[in-house]
C-alpha cells in the first residue's frame, strides 16, 4: 500500500504546487507556526525545499501546541536555539505521504513511521529491514520513529490527547518519546497537500525519545527502575543499540514477590536479560507465534489475540498494557506480569491457567496476580523465575560483556 503511495505521489504532487508555507497560511489554528516559517524562512525553504526527501508529511504543531511548548519552556520560538528547533522540525517530518488510510495500516494495528530526525542522541538504533522496505530503502527510513494509531484502533496509551478541534470524537493518536500522544487533525483532500507531499495538524509537540532511563522514570515503573539500579544494568541497557525491553509494571512485581528487592543481584540481572530483547520489536510488526531469543538466551514467544482495537499480544504469559513506549535505542513494551521462561510454562502446562491481570495502566496499583495465578509470594513466582532463569547456564558476566560490545 504504501508502495502504490509513492508511486502516484509524483503525479499528485505535480498538480499541488503550492510550498508548505502558503498551504500552512490558510489555516488560522497554524498562524503562529506559519509566522515562524516566515521569520526562518532562509533555513525553512532550504529544509521543506529539499526535493530528494520528496514525498514527506509535515505534521504542523497549531497554536495550542507552540503556546504550551512554550510556557513548558520559560521561552519564545524566537529564543530557542535554532539546531534544537531543526530537531523538533525533523522529528515532524514523516518520510512518506500518509493519509488516515495508511494510519490504519489495513488490519488497524498501527503504523510505526521513520522521520527524518536522525541524531545519535535520540536516534541510537539502526533501521531493519522490514521498515527499510517499506518506506524507501535503508537511507530513506533511517530516522527515529513514531507510531500512529487509526481513529477506530483505539488509544495507543495512557496519555491519549484529544484536539479541541475534533469534538470529542475518536481521532487518530500519534505515540512519540516518553509515553506522550498527541491528537492528528487529518487532512487527508487537497487541502492538506503541497509540492512536498501533505500536512496534518497535531494538538501537541511530539517529543524525540531519550533515554531508557529517563522514559522508565518518567513512565513510574519505579519497581522496573530499581531492578535495573540494583543489577547494575542501568549503563549498559542505555549504551546499547537496538534493545526490547518487555518491562513488567509495579503491579506485576508486587505480584511476582518483589523479585526487584528479593532475588540477589546476579538472579535480578539474569531476570533482567531474559526480559531483554537484542533487537526492536515494534507491535505492528508482531505476529503470533513469533520467537525472540532474549540476552539471556531464554526463548520469547508472541502470542497475538484479535484484531484492531480488539488486538492484544503477549510475550510468553505476560500481556502488553502499555506498547511501543518509544527510547533512543529501541522501546519498551510495558507488561501486566513478570515473564516466566518458555520451557517452564510449557513443562507444567502454565500456558492454559496463567491469569494475566486487568491492570489498565503501565503502573497500575491493583494487587493482580502472578502469572501461575498463586497468590504473590516472596519465594513464590520470584523464585521460579530466577531458578528457570538459571537452567540454562549461561555465564552472566558474558552475557553482559557481549551487551556492552552492541553499543
Amino acid at each position: 500500500m504504501l508502495r502504490t503511495s509513492f508511486l502516484l505521489a509524483a503525479s499528485v504532487l505535480s498538480a499541488n504546487a503550492q510550498s508548505l508555507y502558503e498551504a500552512l497560511s490558510k489555516f488560522p489554528e497554524l498562524s503562529d507556526f506559519a509566522a515562524f516559517y516566515s521569520s526562518n524562512e532562509a533555513l525553512a525553504s532550504a529544509y521543506f525545499g529539499n526535493k530528494s526527501a520528496y514525498p514527506i508529511t509535515f505534521l504542523a504543531p497549531n497554536n495550542e501546541a507552540i503556546a504550551n511548548l512554550q510556557q513548558k519552556l520559560g521561552v519564545t520560538l524566537a529564543n530557542i536555539p535554532i539546531a534544537s528547533l531543526l530537531e523538533i522540525v525533523q522529528y515532524h517530518t514523516l518520510v512518506s505521504n500518509l493519509t488516515t488510510t495508511d494510519f490504519d495500516n489495513g488490519g488497524k494495528q498501527g503504523l510505526t513511521v521513520p522521520t527524518m530526525l536522525n541524531n545519535g542522541i535520540n536516534n541510537n538504533r539502526t533501521v531493519g529491514v522490514n521498515l527499510a522496505s517499506r518506506f524507501g530503502g535503508p537511507e530513506k527510513a533511517a530516522g527515529q520513529v513514531v507510531f500512529i494509531k487509526g481513529a477506530d484502533s483505539g488509544s495507543p496509551g495512557r496519555f491519549r490527547l484529544m484536539s479541541r478541534q475534533d469534538g470529542g470524537q475518536p481521532q487518530s493518536t500519534i505515540r512519540s518519546g516518553l509515553s506522550s500522544n498527541v491528537g492528528i487533525k487529518a487532512l487527508d483532500n487537497a487541502e492538506g497537500l503541497w509540492e512536498g507531499g501533505r500536512f496534518h495538524i497535531v494538538d501537541g509537540l511530539l517529543t524525540p525519545p531519550t533515554t531508557c532511563v529517563a522514559t522508565i522514570r518518567g513512565a513510574g515503573l519505579e519497581n522496573l527502575d530499581n531492578a535495573l539500579n540494583r543489577s547494575m544494568l542501568w549503563s549498559a541497557l542505555d549504551g546499547s543499540k537496538n534493545i526490547t525491553c518487555l518491562g513488567p509494571n509495579n503491579a506485576a512485581f508486587r505480584s511476582a514477590g518483589t523479585p526487584d528487592a528479593s532475588l540477589n543481584s546476579t538472579d535480578l540481572a539474569q531476570a533482567i536479560l531474559f526480559h531483554t530483547l537484542p533487537e526492536v520489536a515494534y507491535s505492528d510488526y508482531l505476529y503470533d507465534g513469533q520467537e525472540f531469543k532474549s540476552l539471556q538466551n531464554g526463548t520469547v514467544r508472541v502470542k497475538v489475540v484479535g484484531e484492531g482495537k480488539d488486538r492484544e499480544i503477549y510475550f510468553n504469559n505476560a500481556k502488553v498494557i502499555d506498547a511501543n513506549v518509544l527510547t533512543h535505542n529501541g522501546l519498551v513494551h510495558v507488561l501486566d506480569a513478570v515473564m516466566l521462561p518458555l520451557e517452564q510454562l510449557n513443562s507444567t502446562n502454565a500456558t492454559s491457567s496463567a491469569k494475566p491481570s486487568s491492570t489498565p495502566s503501565a503502573t497500575g496499583s491493583g494487587s493482580g496476580t502472578s502469572a501461575s495465578g498463586t497468590p504473590p509470594a516472596s519465594t513464590g513466582a520470584a523464585a521460579t523465575v530466577a531458578a528457570g532463569l538459571g537452567e540454562w547456564n549461561w555465564t552472566l558476566w558474558a552475557l553482559l560483556s557481549s551487551l556492552f560490545m552492541m553499543a
